[in-house]
């Protein structure tokens, strides 16, 4: 979506007339899809909208799922080796959040919880506090992982109010970013209760010869374990004749 239709769709959403039933919050994309591919450098997608009542918006995109783990590494004899461990499960390989304001002087730490929004929620804690000080560590570790990695964006971006209803937001993906379905969560929130909400899918798909080899490689592993053998024996066999003639 262009800059010229961005404007006559926030000027539509300011100027649309409003009923007793109107819709706490509404919100679009201007891109729902981004193919990556060798020379993928990042992207940016911009988030806009309009709330018809009065409260606070919060912005959550999340990736695919995952469980993770992290090792610590020891030195043992002189080498270093994976000593203790913690796995994670069913963390987002990507999250960002923007808000109207700061996360902690919004006070719906409850709601925060529930919706995993914010770091601090990101990753569950053990229910036996004798592990908390390795949780601590560990998810401190990853989290810092996550956000050298660009992965992570745990300073939340401040939504941009045009006038007292519109709002816009700019979402950055990385250059590693990962492939697969995402999802932009927008929340309205009011007197300690979620009074709006919306969710827009967000694809991100491989492109070109990457698309061919992450497709093979992940549903015909065997066949594509036998063509990177026969590509590897072809190039040394070829390069051995060529240094011969040489």
């Amino acid at each position: 979506m262009n800059r010229v239709l961005l404007i006559v769709w926030l000027w539509m959403l300011a100027f649309a007339p409003q009923t007793a039933h109107a819709v706490p919050v509404v919100a679009d994309l201007s891109n729902y899809r981004i193919f990556i591919d060798s020379g993928f450098n990042g992207t940016r997608i911009f988030l806009f909208g309009t709330r018809n009542d009065t409260g606070d918006i919060v912005i959550a995109v999340r990736g695919p799922q995952k469980d993770y783990i992290v090792r610590k590494k020891e030195q043992v004899a002189g080498i270093w080796v994976n000593g203790d461990r913690m796995k994670f499960f069913n963390v987002p390989n990507f999250y960002a959040v923007a808000s109207s304001k700061p996360l902690n002087e919004i006070e719906q730490a409850n709601i925060f919880r529930q919706l995993g929004i914010g770091i601090d929620n990101l990753l569950t804690p053990p229910p036996n506090p004798k592990w908390q000080e390795k949780f601590n560590e560990f998810s401190q570790a990853f989290l810092n992982y996550q956000k050298e990695h660009k992965l992570y964006a745990i300073d939340p971006e401040n939504i941009q109010f045009m006038a007292e209803t519109l709002f816009k937001a700019i979402i950055y993906f990385p250059d590693n970013i990962p492939a697969g379905d995402y999802t932009a969560e927008i929340y309205l929130l009011s007197d300690g209760e979620i009074s709006g909400m919306q969710s827009i899918p967000i694809q991100i798909v491989k492109s070109g010869l990457d698309a061919f080899l992450y497709e093979h490689a992940h549903n015909r592993p065997i066949l594509y374990g036998i063509t990177a053998v026969l590509l590897a024996l072809s190039i040394g066999w070829f390069t051995g004749r060529l240094f011969e003639k040489i």
